[in-house]
């Protein structure tokens, strides 16, 4: 028999993981982590879908453990406050993850007291991990969060096993090694380092529909280069090779002042082209009828 939290369990049985997303937290880190150097990255970046942040820190047990003693039992996804009216991207995700088998919690609006969010949402995260463990919802609660008002929460819960067996932390890595929260220093807590491989793989970059990189693009009609159509009859075929637009007579340019096109007799314009028109229809006769035409 093991005992886990002073509760006694058959060994090799799973235990049941409740995953805590502070999800500003998880955002604004990858951005920090990971976005590309130079220009600021699109809003959308640095977005993840919890439901696979969950699945994967639970694939990853801690020394000690199997992945086959462990199973996600619950996922908790903690944002700050948000107008639904204006952020309409932001409840389509709440919406999506709470359809994944998420439980969402909303920080409290400025008028609701709301006034320092990450305060309030740090405090509903230690809350929701205490009562879960203490009603025994979960054998061990996975927190993702870098908030230092939650090391106090993390130390009474991590109990005297080493690693913790009650607790697990997640937080980003970046590629040097660092990570941007002191949580990690807490002894006896087993912590989860995401890289940026890991990022990518979690990533949701789903655009929302007004996103000039979201929009559909619309895509010019036929196909690129294609040749123009044929003539549909021989007889067109040999007006186009004489040379010939069918119905085109001579053209006179548009005037511009003084007398009517109609008005000015024998234009020099006129003469030229209808000096052409005559030499186009004795090349067509010639090549339908040989050269004495």
């Amino acid at each position: 028999m093991a005992r886990q939290g002073g509760v006694s369990e058959p060994a090799g049985a799973a235990r049941r993981l409740g995953v805590f997303v502070d999800y500003w937290y998880a955002y604004t880190t990858a951005r920090q982590l990971f976005a590309p150097p130079g220009a600021p990255p699109p809003s959308w970046f640095g977005n993840v879908s919890p439901r696979a942040l969950a699945g994967s820190v639970v694939k990853r047990p801690p020394v000690g453990s199997r992945r086959s003693e462990r199973q996600l039992a619950g996922l908790h996804v903690f944002v700050r406050h948000f107008d639904p009216q204006v952020h309409r991207s932001q409840l389509d995700r709440v919406r999506r993850w709470e359809l994944e088998g998420a439980e969402v919690v909303v920080g409290p609006s400025a008028a609701e007291g709301g006034g320092h969010w990450q305060s309030s949402l740090s405090v509903a995260l230690a809350t929701a991990v205490v009562e879960a463990l203490a009603r025994g919802r979960y054998d061990t609660a996975v927190v993702m969060a870098g908030d230092g008002a939650l090391w106090p929460m993390l130390a009474a819960v991590r109990g005297e096993e080493t690693p913790s067996g009650a607790v697990e932390l997640a937080t980003w890595v970046a590629p040097d090694g660092t990570v941007p929260t002191g949580l990690t220093g807490l002894p006896g807590l087993w912590c989860h380092r995401l890289g940026e491989a890991t990022f990518r793989v979690l990533l949701d970059d789903r655009r929302p529909a007004h996103h000039p990189q979201g929009a559909a693009v619309a895509k010019p009609k036929g196909r690129p280069g294609r040749a123009p159509a044929p003539p549909p009859t021989a007889m067109a075929a040999a007006l186009a090779a004489a040379g010939v637009r069918p119905g085109a007579g001579p053209q006179t340019p548009a005037a511009t002042s003084g007398p009517a096109a109609a008005d000015v007799p024998d234009h020099p314009a006129v003469e030229m082209a209808a000096d052409d028109a005559d030499h186009g229809m004795r090349r067509l006769a010639q090549r339908l009828f040989g050269r004495g035409a």
